[in-house]
């Protein structure tokens, strides 16, 4: 089985010195204790969502009603599954791929980096077995003892992680345990690509910057200084699609000295999901500017093609309400999508990832007469072909 693979600026030119600067200097410099890094960013982070989604597989998985070994899955980075000498897999065993699937998912959406080693699972009358290629495997009880186990196994071969982030994640791990629970707040702050993020620096570090300090982040970003308030400074910045995926840092200087940073801090760079309007060979937006007209005003059904092209891609569509009723929306096709219905302000009203045959999504949820935008991409970094169908029953 496989599936498709994982979908402003400083200060005029000494801008590009800074950010060159601190990619060669951040080995050699000394840093003193990170401060505190808060962004106005959204509020609601995709690990949460993904950790959701590895819950809703999780929890189709009974290891306790297996008769017989079941098959040796393994599952890589990329998402690609591989089961030696299988056929179709059980449901029970197709959830467990898609748990561990959804588990590199999980943790990319954090801005971790895996290595190349597949993850292997698999279902035994004594529990859950997983492992890392090439490691020693572990037998778990339950599913999300499996999956927590399994997360910091593979956080353990990423050198880029944060200390802060590597303190956290045992906490995750837990969380996995016990599903419906959610982790505390996420200490490293994420920022998209191509998205302004406001973003507010403070600690007793700040006033050794002074009264006119110098923010640089990685080659490819674009900073402004707003506020300097001595303990706290607040800044604009965007990431360019230039500037690789996953952790890095944010570094404070005073003018006088570009050579040693006063504070550094963490940060996860992730892809700008819904940041951009359609590309020129994009089907549908990404955004509710350019979102396709889906359901018309005074329609009660409506059906639209769509194809996720890449990790990044997000379709956006618009329904026009007109009457009170039950709205159903549902996918077709072999793509793993999701989908998450929105008000016209953009506060969710509903959301589904598994709920339809196979791996569709499908949802149904009473509205109001409004505008409503539905959001739809792959679950896990995949790609692929789907259809939307859509029904109004007015009531």
């Amino acid at each position: 089985m496989m599936y498709g693979s994982r979908k402003m600026k400083i200060r005029g030119r000494i801008k590009n010195i800074f950010c060159l600067l601190s990619a060669m200097l951040c080995l050699l410099s000394p840093v003193y204790p990170q401060s505190t890094l808060s962004t106005e960013a959204d509020s609601n982070p995709e690990y949460l969502s993904a950790l959701a989604q590895l819950f809703a597989s999780a929890n189709q998985i009974d290891p306790a009603g297996l008769q017989s070994d079941g098959p040796l899955i393994r599952i890589m980075p990329d998402g690609m599954i591989r089961v030696a000498g299988q056929g179709k897999l059980s449901p029970p065993d197709q959830a467990l791929a898609e748990a561990g699937r959804r588990l590199f998912s999980l943790y990319q959406s954090i801005g971790g980096k895996s290595s190349p080693k597949a993850l292997l699972l698999q279902r035994t009358k004594q529990g859950l077995f997983v492992a890392r290629d090439g490691m020693a495997g572990r037998l778990s009880p339950s599913p999300g003892e499996a999956m927590g186990g399994a997360l910091q196994t593979i956080a353990s071969a990423d050198s880029s992680l944060p200390g802060a982030a590597r303190a956290w994640l045992p906490l995750l791990a837990g969380a996995l345990e016990n599903p419906g629970a959610s982790p505390p707040r996420y200490p490293v702050a994420r920022i998209a690509q191509n998205q302004p993020t406001l973003i507010t620096l403070s600690g007793p570090e700040i006033t050794r910057a002074g009264t006119d300090p110098i923010l640089a982040g990685p080659p490819g970003s674009m900073i402004n200084l707003i506020r300097n308030e001595g303990r706290s400074i607040q800044a604009s910045v965007l990431f360019s699609e230039t500037v690789q995926q996953g952790f890095s840092k944010l570094y404070l200087y005073r003018a006088s000295d570009a050579l040693t940073p006063v504070a550094s801090f963490d940060v996860a760079i992730g892809a700008g999901r819904g940041g951009r309007p359609a590309a020129p060979d994009d089907d549908h937006g990404g955004v509710r500017a350019s979102a396709s007209p889906l359901l018309q005003p005074g329609a009660t059904h409506a059906s639209l093609a769509g194809k996720i092209t890449s990790a990044d891609d997000v379709d956006m569509f618009s329904l026009r309400i007109t009457a009170p009723g039950m709205l159903a929306v549902n996918s077709q096709g072999s793509s793993d999508v999701t989908a998450r219905l929105m008000d016209r302000n953009g506060n969710p009203v509903a959301s589904n990832d598994d709920g339809g045959p196979g791996y569709n999504f499908g949802m149904q949820t009473p509205v109001n007469p409004g505008n409503y935008f539905l959001s739809v991409q792959h679950c896990c970094g995949g790609g692929g072909n789907y259809r939307i169908d859509t029904q109004l029953t007015p009531r």
